[in-house]
């Protein structure tokens, strides 16, 4: 086995190991293409590969911040797979990051967070995407939460309006109370059946629930089958009880952020 710097010739050959081994959105051309391409414009030595002869058998899509590495796509070859492939990749990775002055190396998994435990990685936060089905719902839409996007605009803050993008989408379902907070969610780009909350401002986790309730309401009213949305570790619980549960898919999973000093 082989590890070198990938080029842009090698696309075709990331494509076809994405497809894969992913089963996250990577896998979609559409997504791992143009993802590929620019890190490798911005950081062409951070995108490394790894070889059986001429045949790429595993790839990592890497990144950079202030004092850390980052990795942003890692896929093995099915065939190729429990084989030190992962963990050549990786160490490669930590060592050029570590030779351009970084001290962390950061990634986020929502299937493999053992295998990066075992490379000395430690789980440092948890994002927990939830999926709760909307048929046989029983609540109503109330009228106090409509909004449009002066009413939006008014209750966030401008580091905040990059979120409003969603509402220049027909599709896109808004609700909002002064008091009680925002909520913006889009029919997953994969499957109409779902709805994804997108951006989510409130101000306790009564509000929050407040919210979700109006969403699940108008996107049951569109026909849709479930809904995720993200939510903080001491809200778990309590959305458990509310009929929210995991559901690691390729449309919703829980990611768990890793991190190694080096």
């Amino acid at each position: 086995m082989m590890i070198r710097p990938l080029k842009a010739k090698d696309l075709p050959s990331v494509l076809s190991v994405a497809s894969s081994a992913f089963e996250e959105e990577a896998r979609r051309p559409e997504v791992i293409g143009p993802g590929f391409l620019d890190s490798l414009s911005r950081r062409p030595d951070l995108q490394i590969g790894a070889f059986e002869g001429e045949e790429l058998i595993g790839f990592l899509i890497g990144d950079e911040g202030e004092d850390w590495g980052l990795v942003n796509w890692i896929a093995v070859s099915p065939d190729q797979q429990k084989k030190g492939v992962g963990t050549a990749l990786i160490n490669e990775f930590e060592e050029r990051v570590r030779a351009r002055g970084k001290r962390r190396v950061r990634l986020g998994t929502p299937f493999a967070r053992g295998f990066y435990e075992r490379l000395g990685y430690k789980c440092v936060g948890t994002q927990y995407v939830l999926w709760k089905k909307l048929v046989g719902g029983t609540v109503k839409a109330d009228p106090a939460f409509d909004i449009d996007l002066e009413g939006i605009v008014d209750l966030l803050e401008d580091y905040e309006m990059d979120s409003v993008r969603c509402a220049f989408n027909p599709g896109c379902l808004m609700v909002g109370r002064e008091g009680v907070g925002v909520a913006l969610a889009m029919e997953n780009r994969w499957s109409k059946e779902q709805v994804d909350v997108l951006f989510s401002k409130y101000g306790s986790t009564g509000s929050h629930f407040l919210l979700l309730d109006q969403v699940e309401a108008r996107a049951r009213a569109r026909g849709a089958y479930s809904v995720t949305e993200r939510f903080e570790e001491g809200e778990v619980p309590i959305a458990r009880q509310r009929g929210w549960s995991d559901r690691a898919t390729p449309l919703s999973w829980t990611t768990y952020y890793m991190e190694k000093s080096l």
